[in-house]
This record gives structure tokens, C-alpha cells and sequence, in this order.
């Protein structure tokens, strides 16, 4: 032996899991009839599980919404926001 070293060979790394295939923002929209939540005209996408919250970006996370409801949405579990909607009461995904 040389009186070289041999470099030990690196670890190899697990393969990366393929992602879903994208969704298209046309697709979503027309496959709502309109918003998702309220029925009204639909202009922007919303995540059902919202990726604040762990959900993912795909098709099936993905529902056609109008402004106010996404914005009154927001960061919140469906559930949440529909028990909170029209009261008072803190949202329950906060604490």
C-alpha cells in the first residue's frame, strides 16, 4: 500500500420523493363553478390545508375562492374558520 489513504466513500443520499404533478390555475378555477365557500364569483386559489398549517401544494389541496372568503380564511383549518366565521370566539388552530 502506497502509504496513501483511501478516501472513504460519502453515504449515498435516499432519492428524493418525485413530486405530484403541478395543477393548473385555469383548471381549478373552471372546475369550481365559483367560490368554494360561499358561491360567489371565484378569482383566487385557496389551500383547503393551508401550507402554513403542513398542507400541500397540490391539485387536490387546491379550491377556487373569492377574495373576501380567502382572506377571511386565511391561515385557518377549514373547520376552524367555519365553526369561528360569524362569532366571536377565538379560533381553535391558534391556541
Amino acid at each position: 500500500m502506497n502509504g496513501r489513504r483511501r478516501r472513504p466513500t460519502p453515504a449515498r443520499r435516499p432519492p428524493r420523493p418525485r413530486r405530484p404533478p403541478p395543477y393548473d390555475r385555469d383548471e381549478v378555477l373552471a372546475r369550481w363553478s365559483g367560490c368554494a365557500y360561499c358561491d360567489g364569483p371565484a378569482d383566487e386559489l385557496d389551500h383547503v390545508l393551508p401550507l402554513a398549517r403542513g398542507g400541500r401544494d397540490t391539485a387536490d389541496n387546491v379550491v377556487a375562492a373569492c377574495r373576501t372568503c380567502n382572506a377571511a380564511k386565511y391561515t385557518h383549518t377549514l373547520a376552524c374558520w367555519a365553526l369561528t366565521e360569524r362569532s366571536t370566539a377565538p379560533c381553535a388552530c391558534d391556541s
